[in-house]
């Protein structure tokens, strides 16, 4: 690495830490300001607050990373331009793409290390954020020392749906239960039953009816008992967490779409979510380039024109970002356009911006 390499990567790293202690600061102060009635409503201790916002931080983490990274990259070759250092390169003959070079590969890395990040850590550690804001802030009895699951909403495979006001853990028993079987989006089939036990071998229901929408009409048939041989879901499937989608790593976001695939259900949202996943930490990447750009000699942005900047430029794109998502939510746009859209939009911009500061 050259000196003036090292030179330029030391102020972005050193501006970058700053950058993120201030947003990291910024967030949860706005975030305590917003929970503190229900902190005192429910006299949580400053361990568990502080425990709270520790697990907290990964996702607050790579949420500000773009930002941060935008705002060092803007100041740091925004110095340089202002001391006319940057001036100096392009005399000598370097252009502005390759003063900003080690910047560009450190964002590429930090985008890759960002994706490992936001797989391994992330989804754990809002796990266990919200677990200590439910339970022990909030005095919610744990999850896993439940017996019961109250108002049980399960997307199984054969395109059935069910839904059940109880299920016992312990006698695998649902209660009140509702089966669903769909073809495409029309109902084909629904069985309502008072309960539904576990035999060791399949699904018994009881005292209930059996209703089949056709084209001819609508038949009834009552039952007192009525063994289902081919339900594949097993008690323990009723069993697990539920974990929403949002808060899923990539392998278990994908398994969950093959299994709203199977059982015939739209997955258009939850394959947004899981292209975002890639999409979003490459942002760190575009937001490098585009500092970059703002950052040339000509400009020379002063630290009030950088802050503003990047103020203007990080809400532009998660605005788009966030219309992108819900474009590919209700399948307007194509799940993968909807989670790359703000980055294709900002590369060309980027480009364009790039472009015309390295002539």
């Amino acid at each position: 690495m050259r000196i003036h390499d090292r030179y330029i990567l030391t102020g972005f790293l050193r501006n970058l830490a700053l950058g993120l202690i201030a947003f990291m600061v910024i967030y949860i102060t706005v975030d305590v300001n917003e929970e503190i009635d229900n902190f005192i409503d429910h006299k949580a201790t400053s361990m568990e607050v502080f425990s709270y916002y520790i697990f907290k931080i990964p996702w607050i983490l790579i949420l500000i990373l773009p930002v941060a990274i935008l705002l060092s990259t803007v100041f740091s070759l925004g110095k340089l331009a202002r001391q006319n250092e940057l001036t100096a390169f392009i005399a000598a003959g370097t252009s502005l793409v390759r003063v900003a070079t080690p910047i560009i590969i450190a964002a590429f890395l930090i985008s890759l290390m960002s994706m490992a990040f936001g797989e391994l850590v992330v989804p754990t550690a809002n796990r266990k954020s919200e677990k200590i804001m439910l339970v022990d802030i909030e005095g919610k009895e744990r999850k896993d020392s439940f017996r019961y699951k109250d108002n049980l909403h399960y997307h199984g495979e054969h395109n059935r749906v069910y839904y059940a006001e109880r299920y016992d853990l312990r006698l695998n028993v649902l209660v009140n239960v509702v089966v669903q079987e769909y073809s495409g989006p029309s109902l084909q089939k629904r069985i309502d039953a008072k309960k539904a036990f576990w035999d060791g071998d399949k699904w018994v229901f009881m005292n209930g009816m059996i209703r089949e929408f056709r084209e001819s009409g609508e038949t009834i048939e009552t039952f007192d008992r009525y063994p289902l041989k081919d339900i594949p879901e097993r008690p323990e499937d009723f069993a697990k967490e539920e974990i929403e989608p949002e808060g899923m790593n990539y392998s278990e976001l994908k398994k969950y779409i093959e299994k709203v695939r199977r059982g015939g259900g739209s997955v258009d949202k939850y394959l947004v979510d899981l292209y975002f996943k890639f999409s979003f930490p490459f942002t760190n990447l575009i937001f490098a380039v585009i500092g970059a750009a703002l950052s040339s000699a000509r400009r020379k942005p002063s630290l009030a024109t950088g802050f503003g900047l990047t103020l203007l430029i990080s809400f532009t794109y998660y605005g788009i970002l966030r219309i992108g998502q819900a474009l590919g939510h209700s399948g307007v746009i194509q799940p993968f356009l909807g989670a790359w859209i703000g980055n294709i939009i900002f590369v060309a911009v980027g480009g364009v911006i790039l472009y015309r500061a390295n002539r």
